[in-house]
């Protein structure tokens, strides 16, 4: 299996701007989403799997004309982490999240928010997911647009990392991570590619100075 796991492009929640927790994508993240379409141009994806939030649906639609008739599963299995009260009021508020945490003495990877999940909690999802993705397309190329926490997660249950590993890693806007994958071992993986974004710009360029 070749397993293509896609970042969606930047929400407005991901510039700091007030909006609902189902973010719609920035003008930067639209133009990163245009770029990202190319990157998959002439690609064989035989199975596509996306998010049911706006970002990630937006993020997809930019690169459907390049992979058309791909069939599509919109599932809420692969939504971002749920931060409940601490994603309210129209800000992601890691700040209090932590804080909060720590004043009860709990793990942060533990710790449960109000109407949320804990980091656990969305790791064990994101393992799910993975077993039935590699069950179900052992011999194919899957496409999967989803977020940061819940991509990030996939990877480390992938490579039978602890949900602790996350810390010292991030997957970037608009990026894309490619695992190669037999029986549920990783062969090889490449992980945070966001060269289509510089390539984008470079091609852009070009065309101005005509």
């Amino acid at each position: 299996m070749k397993l293509y796991l896609v970042r969606h492009a930047k929400s407005k929640r991901n510039a700091h701007i007030a909006s609902s927790i189902d973010a719609p994508l920035t003008e930067d993240g639209k133009e990163q989403a245009r770029r990202l379409g190319v990157r998959f141009k002439g690609m064989k994806i035989d199975r596509i799997y996306c998010s049911t939030l706006i970002r990630a649906k937006d993020t997809l639609n930019e690169i459907l004309p390049y992979i058309p008739r791909v069939p599509v599963v919109y599932t809420n299995k692969i939504i971002e982490h749920l931060m409940g009260v601490y994603g309210e009021n129209g800000i992601d508020d890691w700040g209090l999240y932590i804080a909060e945490a720590h004043k009860k003495n709990i793990p942060f990877h533990l710790f449960r928010p109000p109407k949320g999940e804990s980091l656990l909690d969305t790791y064990k999802r994101a393992g799910s997911f993975y077993r039935e993705l590699v069950k179900r397309h052992p011999n194919e190329n899957v496409l999967v647009v989803a977020h940061g926490i819940f991509l990030l997660d996939v990877i480390l249950n992938a490579l039978h990392l602890d949900v602790t590993e996350g810390r010292y890693y991030s997957l970037s806007n608009a990026s894309v991570s490619k695992l190669m994958i037999n029986k549920d071992k990783v062969n090889s993986f490449h992980i945070n590619d966001f060269q289509h974004l510089i390539l984008g710009g470079m091609k852009r360029q070009r065309k101005e100075l005509k």
